[in-house]
């Protein structure tokens, strides 16, 4: 034990500090990692090799019986094997984070190739050094130690009174700490999603432990240089109490700098993700890391105490389990009030949003409930600017939405929306100029694909969003289209539903009138001209105007399906309309027509089939009245494709127009269109491209699809 009571107690506490940290972070990256590969292995191994350098470093400190002599030299030398390890691991680690084995990692690699073998040959002669200052007083070697005995004189030669080996180290130190240095600043490429982005927001963090770790080194050297010019003696090292405070002082400083180190990588390991392929930091695992940090610190300040001062085992025993037991209580305390926090951001997404009312009547006066989505991003993602935009079928039916409210209309997804459905990313970087100031999205999807995106821009406070965040913001925006689609659904099939009994009223009433007050009074007439022997002329002009009559409400009544298209077929049909109706508004309309596409047409009911023959119509007669391209984009085109994939039935609309504009009473063909597709168990998706393109598909399934898929399931 070193002497000096205080020097003590701080040395135990820091020790039994960086015990913990160091073999919680090791475990919980092990455990938390996404894939446990070579640089994880190596990472966690450097956590631990350091967490076990401090176990023995502990036990070091708190042996009365430690002398620095002969017979333990080589344990000596065997526990300072960590401080030979940690450089080499460090920028190992540093390697990978950083892309070195990465497929756009060429330029990394090509620079620190050499130096990866290099220092690697550096720490293996660093190894066998230690182990060699320590074979010599090993008894039983015999001629083994013979053979070694030159090798080992040849290290320990002195350059200005200090030994070839302490020489050696801080350069060695240097090394390693310069090309980490260079790895930060230059990464390669990065296989994970946002892996740029994590290096940058990791750099800082990093970069102060990585000059932190130098200056350790240099201590080390520098202890070790003390030690050699002060205490060697014909092999023998007599530490007096003097030098063994020094030594002690060396110590404090050093074992600091390591807490320090180790507290900007848990705190980078738990805020950014740092080492573990997450995406984004867990708010849980920021939780339990300042609560790892109250433990540690806790637990080495008063077990060192209670060491240092000499208090019976049985008392440090239950002291230990009074500490355990508060530190519980306190974790259960916040626990509950975390709890109840979660509950308070949770209830504006439970509670009632009154959509009965709003589906069968105007919404009574009254508080109005709280609005989900501006709860989203007030209450629990304290972002600057948000938007909820729909895609896909949604798109005809849901409107977009924004926050703060009031602010400037939604920005149009554009390819975005192409580029999330051909992966399922939990969130993207985007441009925030091009996206209304949002710099992440969210992909929101439900089982048919994808129903919509959530733009959200950087934290009011600055600081990252979290893995559960992001998750509940999905799930909610997902919820939040799905139930608005449902119920613009539900209003426009009730409104439909109205407008068919309305109009079932007056064409039956008009009949009705038609029939009492001008059919049968011309038949009736008809009868008595004939009971008075009236000429036949009459009796037939009457006739004549009633049969006129019913046959004006005949063909007044509605068709039950498209006499062309049960005559031609949908695409012929649709292409016949095209031609005589809406050619002269495009100057070239291009149809492409996949193999067996009227094949899978004519299978399609009437009422499906005529359902897409009116949708498609609409889509084609917006486009003519809206698709005027920009000037210098050229003439209005319009290409329409017909094709049969994955049991559907699918017509594309694609025109070169300038997009579509989001304005008030706009879009109401297509909602009405929408919802018939949708009652006819098909869907139409929209996708617009402010300036160059507006692009919709019309899909219905084909007959014996469903059972095929569940065939195969």
């Amino acid at each position: 034990m070193i002497p000096g009571t205080l020097l003590t107690f701080s040395l135990v506490a820091i020790s039994l500090f960086n015990t913990i940290l160091l073999l919680w972070l090791g475990l919980t990256l092990w455990l938390n990692a996404d894939r446990r590969g070579p640089g994880v292995v190596v990472a966690t191994s450097g956590f631990l090799l350091a967490g076990a350098f401090f176990v023995s470093h502990s036990a070091l400190l708190l042996s009365e019986s430690f002398v620095l002599a002969r017979s333990n030299t080589l344990w000596l030398a065997v526990a300072s094997t960590p401080v030979v390890l940690l450089p080499y691991f460090w920028y190992v680690v540093l390697l990978w984070y950083n892309g070195y084995w990465s497929p756009g990692g060429d330029a990394l690699r090509r620079r620190h190739r050499a130096f990866v073998w290099l220092v690697g040959a550096i720490l293996l002669a660093g190894l066998a050094s230690l182990v060699l200052l320590g074979l010599p007083y090993l008894p039983g070697l015999g001629r083994i130690t013979a053979w070694l005995w030159p090798v080992r004189e040849f290290i320990k030669t002195p350059i200005l009174h200090i030994p070839l080996v302490a020489i050696g180290y801080p350069l060695y130190i240097l090394l390693c700490v310069a090309l980490s240095l260079d790895a930060l600043l230059r990464p390669g490429g990065s296989e994970r999603m946002l892996g740029k982005a994590a290096q940058a927001r990791a750099r800082p963090w990093l970069g102060a432990a990585t000059l932190l770790l130098l200056l350790v080194g240099i201590l080390v050297a520098s202890a070790v240089v003390w030690t050699v010019s002060h205490t060697g003696e014909q092999g023998y090292y007599v530490l007096t109490p003097d030098r063994l405070r020094v030594i002690g002082r060396y110590d404090l400083l050093i074992a600091t700098l390591i807490a320090a180190v180790t507290v900007l990588l848990g705190q980078a390991m738990t805020s950014y993700e740092l080492f573990t392929g997450k995406v984004l930091p867990r708010r849980g695992l920021a939780r339990q890391w300042t609560r790892a940090l109250w433990l540690a610190g806790g637990y080495g300040a008063l077990m060192g105490g209670a060491l240092v001062w000499g208090l019976e085992p049985v008392y440090a025993v239950l002291l230990t389990a009074l500490l355990m037991t508060a530190f519980f209580a306190l974790l259960g305390w916040r626990s509950f009030a975390e709890w109840e926090q979660a509950m308070r951001q949770l209830r504006p997404f439970v509670a009632s949003q009154r959509w009965y009312d709003a589906l069968v009547a105007s919404p009574a006066a009254g508080p109005q409930p709280p609005d989900p989505f501006q709860a989203l991003c007030e209450e629990l993602l304290r972002t600057r600017v948000g938007h909820l935009i729909p895609a896909g079928p949604s798109a005809a039916l849901v409107e977009a939405q924004s926050y703060p409210a009031g602010q400037a209309p939604s920005p149009a997804l554009g390819g975005l929306a192409r580029q999330a459905a051909e992966g399922a990313p939990l969130i993207r970087a985007v441009d925030a100029d091009a996206y209304g100031g949002a710099t992440w999205a969210v992909p929101l999807w439900r089982e048919q694909g994808l129903i919509g995106v959530l733009l959200i821009g950087p934290r009011r406070d600055g600081s990252l969003y979290t893995q559960e965040e992001i998750e509940i913001a999905r799930s909610t925006g997902e919820r939040l289209i799905d139930t608005a689609a449902s119920l613009a659904l539900s209003q426009r099939l009730m409104q439909l539903q109205r407008e068919r009994m309305a109009a079932t009223q007056i064409l039956d009433q008009r009949t009705r009138r038609t029939l009492h007050d001008e059919v049968l009074p011309l038949i009736h007439t008809a009868m008595l001209a004939l009971e008075a022997g009236q000429p036949r002329e009459a009796v037939a002009q009457a006739l004549s105007d009633a049969h006129g009559q019913v046959s004006n409400l005949l063909r007044e009544l509605p068709p039950t399906i498209a006499p062309e298209i049960a005559r031609l077929g949908l695409v012929a049909a649709l292409r016949k309309a095209v031609e005589v109706e809406f050619a002269p508004a495009f100057a070239q309309v291009t149809w492409q027509c996949a193999e067996g596409a009227e094949a899978a047409a004519a299978s399609l009911s009437p009422l499906a089939a005529e359902t897409l023959y009116y949708a498609a119509r609409e889509v084609v007669r917006n486009a003519a009245k809206h698709a005027r391209p920009e000037r210098g984009a050229g003439a209005p085109r319009l290409t329409i494709a017909a094709s049969a994939a994955g049991g559907q039935f699918l017509v594309g609309i694609e025109d070169n127009g300038p997009g579509l504009k989001q304005e008030p009473g706009s879009g109401q063909g297509l909602a009405l269109h929408s919802t018939l597709m949708a009652i006819a168990g098909g869907s139409l998706s929209l996708e617009t491209i402010p300036g160059r393109m507006t692009r919709v598909q019309l899909a219905l399934p084909l007959p014996g699809a469903a059972e095929a898929d569940d065939m195969r399931a």
